[in-house]
């Protein structure tokens, strides 16, 4: 008998590689061109196969943005065999990383309620 969990098994396999990715930015990597960056959210494709994950700046730089996922990518390597020592899954999913433009949205809407052109801060 299957137990009715709140949330299907890609998002808790998600919320895991969160954590590791998320941990492993803060307190392992020192690459230069990852300061000031964060990972917002992590999203699995139901097949467990691939891993997306988002990450945020404090500065909002499209240059900045660029070199952060670069750097990312290459230490993508390194998330991998975190995930996978870490983890019991039978494949390892692919890392893939994104800008998260949500929370740029979100800046920009609260600004226009509080009667601001987004661009003034």
């Amino acid at each position: 008998m299957m137990r009715n969990l709140p949330y299907d098994r890609a998002e808790r396999v998600a919320d895991e590689i969160f954590r590791i990715v998320s941990q492993t930015l803060f307190s392992e990597l020192s690459d230069p061109r990852l300061s000031g960056t964060q990972i917002t959210r992590v999203r699995m494709t139901k097949d467990l196969q691939i891993a997306r994950i988002y990450f945020h700046l404090n500065d909002d730089s499209q240059k900045l943005e660029d070199r952060v996922k670069k750097g990312l990518e290459s230490a993508a390597g390194f998330f991998k065999r975190k995930v996978a020592s870490e983890l019991s899954l039978k494949f390892t999913p692919e890392l893939e990383f994104f800008y998260d433009e949500a929370l740029d949205l979100t800046n920009k809407i609260d600004s226009l309620f509080e009667g601001r052109r987004p661009d003034e801060h």
